[in-house]
C-alpha cells in the first residue's frame, strides 16, 4: 500500500510541467553602519562641540543679518542666495535687526564629503539642523516699534575636523 501511494505521488509530480527559474548571484543590500570597502569611518562629533559651533555661527548670522556681510556666510549653493540678499537690501528697513530668542533644537544630520580645494584630498563636513525662534525688530514710521517673531530652521555645515 505504501508503494502504491509513493508511486501515485511520483507520477503526479512527473505530470506537472517543469518550471525554469533564473539563477542570480546574492548581492547584500548595504545598510546603515556598513561602510564601503575604501571608506574610512569618521568618529561622531561630541554634542558639546556641535552646540558651541552652532551657537557661534547662529550669533554670527544674527550680527550679519541685513548687512552686506551676510553674503560671506551663505553657501554658494544656498537656494536663491542673491534673491535673499537683494530682498534684505531693498525690502527690509535699514534699522531692522535679527534677535535669536531661543535655540530650540540641534540635530546632527550626518557627514558628507566634497572635493578638496585645488584637487586636494576630499574634505569631510558635518551637516547640522538648527531650529531657532527669532525676532526681527525695527521702527516703522507709521506704526512705531515693531517686533516680528518667527520659527526658522537653518542647515549649517561645519568642517568635521573643527568639531572633533
Amino acid at each position: 500500500m505504501r508503494r502504491l501511494a509513493l508511486a501515485l505521488a511520483l507520477s503526479a509530480l512527473s505530470a506537472l510541467p517543469a518550471l525554469a527559474q533564473e539563477s542570480r548571484p546574492f548581492n547584500p543590500i548595504p545598510r546603515p553602519g556598513q561602510a564601503a570597502p575604501a571608506a574610512t569611518r569618521v568618529a561622531p562629533a561630541p554634542p558639546a562641540a556641535v552646540r558651541a559651533a552652532v551657537m557661534k555661527t547662529v550669533n554670527a548670522l544674527a550680527e550679519a543679518w541685513n548687512t552686506p556681510d551676510l553674503a560671506q556666510l551663505l553657501s554658494p549653493g544656498f537656494y536663491d542666495r542673491q534673491r535673499l540678499i537683494d530682498a534684505l537690501a531693498t525690502k527690509v528697513p535699514r534699522d531692522a535687526r535679527l534677535r535669536i530668542l531661543e535655540v530650540q533644537a540641534i540635530q546632527v544630520l550626518g557627514d558628507f564629503t566634497r572635493p578638496g580645494r585645488d584637487g586636494g584630498r576630499d574634505e569631510v563636513f558635518t551637516r547640522v539642523s538648527v531650529t531657532l525662534r527669532t525676532q526681527v525688530e525695527f521702527t516703522d514710521p507709521v506704526r512705531g516699534f515693531q517686533r516680528l517673531e518667527g520659527l526658522n530652521e537653518a542647515i549649517l555645515a561645519f568642517p568635521a575636523a573643527a568639531l572633533r
